[in-house]
């Protein structure tokens, strides 16, 4: 665990640093990321099981609104019923609100592939399931990721390419997330819906 959980932590601290000469909204939102991290490891070093960690896959303008932060709690709800269904025994371990948005903490004794498979799953069809973005980490705190299974990096929500390089390389436009997201967010039972529960 402490070989690439330390690299992955001195990355995100270095991160941190350079930023803060920048954006002081950008240094709030890696240091809400660093606070989440830190979570992360400190649950799969006290659990020793594999950890589930959920959070939007939206703009930081979507993910901190009121209205979407209960539309993930929801979908959260919904992604633990699918792990049951599929036979994993979780243990919720709590949410996290801060400026990079909200976060879901699962632990399981299930193997951590095994969760990957469901967690990839989820995401391309649960409805709402392309707004999440569900990690897993091992019991020994290494990222299990889709090429860790063999599998293509996640596409994007409008064009299909992979989402890494269209979030680099700002292929879309706002308008045309806004669009998708709000297809997304009405196939998943629409913000009202949350709210109202």
């Amino acid at each position: 665990m402490r070989g690439k959980s330390k690299k992955y932590r001195e990355e995100a601290r270095e991160e941190a640093r350079e930023v803060i000469k920048l954006d002081d909204e950008l240094a709030r939102v890696l240091a809400a990321r660093e606070k989440r991290w830190e979570k992360r490891l400190a649950l799969v070093t006290s659990r020793k099981s594999c950890l589930v960690t959920i959070t939007l896959c939206l703009p930081v303008a979507y993910r901190t609104q009121v209205a979407y932060e209960a539309l993930f709690h929801d979908l959260c709800d919904q992604f633990q019923k699918i792990l049951m269904t599929n036979g994993i025994r979780i243990s919720h371990e709590g949410f996290m609100t801060g400026e990079d948005g909200p976060a879901c903490f699962l632990t399981t004794d299930t193997e951590a592939s095994q969760v990957k498979q469901v967690c990839v799953a989820a995401e391309d069809s649960m409805p709402g399931g392309r707004m999440l973005d569900i990690d897993v980490m091992d019991r020994e705190g290494n990222p299990i990721g889709r090429s860790e299974l063999g599998l293509p990096p996640r596409k994007c929500f409008i064009c299909e390419e992979p989402a890494a390089v269209c979030v680099s390389r700002k292929r879309h436009s706002k308008d045309e997330l806004a669009r998708q997201i709000a297809i997304l967010t009405e196939q998943a039972g629409g913000l009202q819906r949350s709210i109202d529960r």
